[in-house]
């Protein structure tokens, strides 16, 4: 019994998952535990787990009387995030590219031929990326700026990406980000660490970062949300 339970909290913790980050639940929705329920065909005791996951996970926020929702986008944290990765990860950058060794080009060379050799969407849905993908991502731009010699400065520029993945997977659903050479993009950064071209390589970053942030706000102000 205790493994059915498991399997049902599994598969509806997946999907509810895959729906709040490919966009079909929405920034700031109300999760009604009857329509979930019908939704994802389980129980409202399998839904509160779901859910309470999900909330550790700041996918979800409960709030008062109010309930359990999508967490809302915010564009005022959204810019705020943008502007300080820029200033941290391309400061990281530069360090990383005066400091780093010949060990250093050689995980910055391994990174992107994972990532370039990862299939970036999820099969059957073009609006969500995979997670085998989002792991690659995140590892070949800790690995641009883990050279730099400081161990607060990668932690803080770490941590700051990690706030912003919410913001990165919604991109493509919400932000329509699909036209863009994103493997260029990163091939881009890559070859500019490797040739130890700080500012090539420092503009192209802050171009790739804010290129996100700039999808999503279009999108929010044509939509009214």
């Amino acid at each position: 019994m205790r493994h059915g339970a498991n399997t049902l909290n599994g598969a509806a913790y997946d999907r509810m998952r895959a729906d709040i980050l490919a966009g079909r639940l929405r920034p700031g929705d109300r999760l009604k535990f009857a329509t979930l329920s019908e939704r994802y065909g389980t129980s409202i005791s399998v839904l509160r787990e779901v859910l309470a996951k999900l909330t550790a996970e700041k996918l979800v926020v409960e709030a008062p009387r109010q309930g359990f929702r999508v967490i809302p986008l915010s564009l005022e944290d959204l810019e705020d995030l943008t502007a300080v990765r820029c200033d941290i990860e391309c400061m990281a950058f530069r360090y990383s590219v005066e400091r780093g060794d010949l060990a250093w080009e050689s995980r910055v060379i391994a990174a992107h031929h994972t990532l370039e050799n990862t299939p970036m969407t999820v099969d059957g849905d073009p609006e969500l990326f995979s997670d085998e993908w989002a792991k690659a991502h995140s590892h070949f731009h800790v690995t641009l700026f883990d050279a730099c010699g400081s161990r607060r400065l990668c932690d803080l520029a770490m941590s700051l990406r990690d706030g912003a993945e919410l913001y990165r997977r919604w991109s493509r659903p919400i932000g329509k980000d699909q036209g863009r050479d994103i493997a260029g993009e990163h091939r881009g950064l890559m070859e500019a660490a490797l040739a130890r071209d700080a500012d090539t390589g420092a503009a192209r970053l802050r171009a790739h970062i804010t290129r996100t942030t700039h999808v999503l706000l279009d999108a929010v102000k044509d939509t009214g949300d």
